[in-house]
């Protein structure tokens, strides 16, 4: 049952050499409101036309598989770990990246990370997301980095971490069909960097009962596009209880954006609220199945920008059989 009470902070490095990990296989049905996404892994999330770009987005519904896994390898004299796929701990706030890395224990220090970070999904967004009453076109969006992290410093519950990733268009083509000037179009380029810095606090209560751990998040979308550019600060906490066999994780989170210039078909900046929300509830060892648990969750999230035509939500509903080994 240790799998979801120790989920939020990295999980110290076995004792012993050999493989450890966790596979969870699910499904889920979502809701998306959207303008600009098209697809994630073939599966049509957006709507292919649009009446106005002054309109807010429509909904989409669709079923998706909902994957997580993990493989990691342990040199148990060297307190080294090596490891491909997702945390348990990301897998839990929704965050699919995929990653390859090392994990290394540092004596008292505590333990460094270092991963790369891969675009989880396929995903394509429009080409040109402005183009009205006519079949828009997609195009692939990657969103490659890294991940450094430096997790339990001097046995405390505290964590820094540090992402960047290149985000890049394959066809960025914003405001060819509105006619806009080169100089305007190119404020709205979607491609460029990603950085987050983070700061996270893990209070472990009542012998691992209950576990709380606020974060702070502080963002630079450094994009080409100075319509497109923001930074912003993200507060996101995260609650685990337990109870016997039963384990109950949620998450909220909000964060403000504030964008760099105008957008130039609106003449106002996109400003945005985030907001998201999520309830995951684990059941061990159903059916008397060793090292499965049963898992069901929700999903919200939802952006509020200045310009309507920004806004977006998603919604999800899940359920899945999560398998850990070691």
């Amino acid at each position: 049952m240790a799998a979801c009470s120790q989920a939020y902070a990295l999980d110290a490095i076995p004792q012993q050499d050999g493989f450890s990990g966790f596979v969870n296989l699910g499904a889920g049905i979502t809701n998306v409101e959207s303008n600009t996404l098209a697809e994630i892994s073939g599966i049509n999330l957006g709507n292919k036309s649009i009446d106005s770009v002054f309109d807010s987005p429509k909904d989409k519904s669709a079923g998706i598989p909902v994957i997580g896994l993990e493989i990691a390898y342990t040199f148990a004299e060297s307190r080294t770990q090596i490891f491909l796929g997702n945390q348990l701990e990301d897998y839990l706030r929704f965050d699919f990246s995929t990653r390859a890395g090392i994990r290394q224990e540092i004596g008292k220090a505590g333990i460094i990370g270092v991963s790369y970070l891969q675009t989880p999904l396929a995903t394509e967004v429009w080409e040109d997301p402005f183009v009205e009453n006519s079949d828009r076109n997609s195009t692939d969006r990657t969103s490659n980095g890294f991940r450094l992290i430096w997790d339990k410093m001097y046995g405390t519950g505290l964590e820094l971490s540090y992402s960047q990733r290149e985000i890049d268009i394959d066809d960025e083509r914003s405001g060819e069909f509105l006619g806009l000037m080169e100089e305007e179009k190119n404020a709205l380029d979607r491609n460029g960097d990603s950085r987050r810095f983070a700061i996270k606090y893990t209070f472990n209560v009542d012998k691992g009962k209950h576990i709380i751990s606020p974060q702070f998040t502080f963002i630079d979308q450094d994009l080409d596009g100075e319509s497109m550019a923001y930074d912003g600060v993200a507060l996101n906490v995260n609650y685990i209880y337990s109870m016997g066999r039963w384990h109950f994780v949620s998450n909220a989170s909000i964060a403000g954006l504030n964008y760099d210039e105008e957008n130039p078909i609106y003449d106002q900046k996109a400003d945005t609220q985030r907001y998201g929300a999520s309830f995951t509830a684990f059941y061990g060892a159903p059916f008397g199945w060793k090292n499965w648990l049963f898992n069901t969750g929700v999903v919200w999230f939802e952006e509020d920008s200045d310009i309507k035509f920004y806004d977006s939500s998603v919604q999800l509903l899940s359920a899945g059989m999560l398998y850990r080994f070691k």
